[in-house]
């Protein structure tokens, strides 16, 4: 090596170990017990946390070692760098970890623990955060990851030690329990989790902050009787507790007593009505009971507050779920100028336009999704969008060279390769390409649907009666198959009474679906019984006025004798699809 050679390689060291001094403790611990709504102290802990984020730096710079470095030394750290950034962790922590040996220096025991836990390594893990405790035994942060690491290999005697030094060697008491509790939730037996757990609460078994982990470990696992005793216990003591009040929503919600988790939500928003999280909340459950009204009214009091990307992002989706199309595309335009959120943002936009057959502006939208999560799915969607505009020869060019990275993706592919092909009235291609799919995942419930409504089209209504009747006896609660099974049989046999049967099955899982509603009125009108048909029809119209649920409402009105409110209503559906088949043909037969 030349002597230029090596001063480039001290330089680029010393900034490896300028930037390891500002690295803060590496926190990795389990969050799934923290899942809902964050209180005002708990952000105010945070904030402090960021104010004393000097501190910690130069706390770290002042207790490292002095070390010569020799030039092999500075030649292994250099190397574990760009193994750690080309993602080669297995040499990255080999460096790293024997480097902090010689050194004793626990910033390298400290990257050498990151670098494991980055590539999952469970054994590097529990070796270097050993050493990483050795050399600073009264950092918590380091005392929490030992934990974590004996919990997982199920030596639990030892892990109680550190999990006392975690509570012991935090600032706060109440944030050194939540390390803990956090820990214990990665845990699936509840008498490990309980055992461990007393141990460590029994000294502060009075404070609120234990009892309250008590409640959420006892809905962990579905014991909601004593959960609810030691919210009760807490709530008498302190009733505005905000911590026990959000715990007693998950209790609720996982009880399905929505209406009074919704009341408590209510409660703590009369009290603190700038709290974000708690309104999100709130409006997610009401769009979950379908109280879209009261919903709404959340969200738009969400939208007028100086609110985060996360929280616009959600406000955008419930707007969706809520259908207010105009609404969630607005929302989704601020956020896609946010950066981290940009892809969410034009794949939800791109999926809104294709909903409205809007396809030019879709395309646009769904090309917009370079990467992250939705980006798979971007290109499946921009594969359907050519399809719907009857360009299959594009379409099936980009099939040809998707890169499905799972089997569930290679399902997906075949699924809108399927979809392709059915838009090109290739049905029997289309039935095919489901039959492969479901070599890969055998007995699934989409892909048995998806087929049988493909049989339908080319009249092999045995081989959709089979697909549906396999989905049903898996589970007689899917009222989709149901409907779908008791609307094909009215619809192209004689079978009415079975036919009625499975359709009466389907509206009582949803009373309130729409298609079922149509099926049940259509059924009715195959029965000759008009009166009780118009009734179910009317109703699932009066919801959505689609072009068949239309053409099925005007011909029983037509039937009924209410000839000019039958017109009436084919006149406003041909406005909307002219081309509608079904409506057509019931259109052609009584007005010609």
């Amino acid at each position: 090596m030349s002597f230029k050679q090596f001063l480039k390689l001290v330089f680029l060291l010393v900034i490896v170990l300028f930037m390891g001094n500002i690295l803060v403790a590496c926190k990795t611990m389990n969050k799934q017990m923290s899942s809902s709504p964050v209180d005002a102290s708990e952000q105010q802990t945070q904030l402090q946390k960021v104010h004393t984020k000097k501190q910690v730096v130069q706390k770290e710079t002042a207790s490292a070692p002095n070390q010569n470095l020799s030039k092999e030394l500075l030649y292994d750290l250099l190397l574990a760098e760009l193994a750690s950034q080309r993602g080669d962790y297995e040499l990255a922590f080999e460096k790293y970890y024997t480097s902090a040996n010689i050194t004793r220096d626990s910033r390298l025991a400290k990257k050498a623990t990151r670098v494991s836990l980055f590539a999952k390594n469970e054994l590097q893990t529990f070796k270097a955060v050993k050493l990483w405790s050795e050399l600073e035994p009264e950092n918590a942060d380091v005392q929490q990851i030992l934990a974590s690491s004996l919990i997982k290999k199920r030596q639990d005697d030892k892990a109680i030690v550190y999990l006392h030094k975690v509570v012991n060697l935090s600032d706060d008491f109440d944030d050194g329990m939540t390390k803990v509790v956090n820990i214990l939730d990665t845990i699936k037996e509840q008498s490990r989790v309980i055992k461990l757990y007393t141990q460590i609460s029994e000294p502060y078994k009075e404070k609120l902050i234990v009892k309250l982990y008590w409640a959420k470990i006892f809905i962990k696992f579905n014991d909601y009787v004593r959960a609810e005793q030691y919210l009760n216990e807490i709530l008498v003591t302190k009733p505005d507790y905000l911590k026990a009040e959000i715990v007693q929503v998950e209790l609720f919600k996982k009880q399905k007593k929505n209406s009074q988790a919704i009341d408590v939500l209510n409660k703590i928003l009369n009290q603190s009505a700038d709290n974000i999280p708690v309104r999100l909340e709130l409006s997610r459950l009401l769009v979950e009971t379908k109280s879209y009204e009261k919903g709404f009214k959340q969200v738009q009091i969400l939208a007028e507050k100086e609110i985060s990307p996360d929280v616009l992002f959600a406000i955008s989706l419930l707007s969706i779920e809520m259908d207010q199309l105009d609404m969630s595309k607005a929302y989704l335009e601020r956020l896609y100028h946010y950066k981290l959120y940009s892809n969410e943002a034009a794949y939800f936009i791109a999926q809104i336009e294709a909903g409205r057959k809007n396809y030019s502006q879709a395309e646009l939208w769904f090309k917009k999704v370079q990467h992250g999560k939705y980006a798979f799915e971007a290109y499946l969607g921009l594969i359907a969008v050519y399809s719907q505009q009857q360009k299959t020869d594009l379409a099936l060019q980009l099939l040809e060279h998707s890169k499905a990275n799972s089997s569930k993706q290679n399902i997906d592919v075949l699924q809108i390769k399927a979809e392709v092909y059915s838009n090109a009235k290739k049905y029997k291609i289309a039935y095919d390409i489901y039959t492969e799919a479901l070599v890969l995942d055998p007995g699934n419930s989409d892909l048995l649907y998806g087929r049988a409504m493909l049989a339908e089209k080319f009249d092999r209504i045995d081989l959709l009666e089979k697909d549906l009747l396999t989905i049903i006896n898996s589970n007689p609660q899917d009222n989709q198959a149901l409907n779908a099974l008791g609307y094909t049989l009215a619809e192209k046999t004689k079978r009415y009474q079975e036919a009625y049967q499975y359709i009466e099955r389907a509206l009582k899982i949803d009373p309130d679906d729409v298609a079922t509603l149509d099926s049940m009125g259509w059924i009715l009108h195959k029965l000759n019984e008009n009166e009780k048909a118009e009734k179910y029809i009317r109703k699932a119209y009066e919801k959505d006025p689609d072009p068949e649920i239309a053409a099925h409402f005007g011909e029983v009105l037509w039937v009924l004798g209410k000839k000019a409110e039958a017109k009436a209503v084919w006149q406003k559906a041909l406005k909307k699809d002219p081309e509608h088949h079904i409506l057509l043909t019931i259109t052609t037969r009584y007005l010609q």
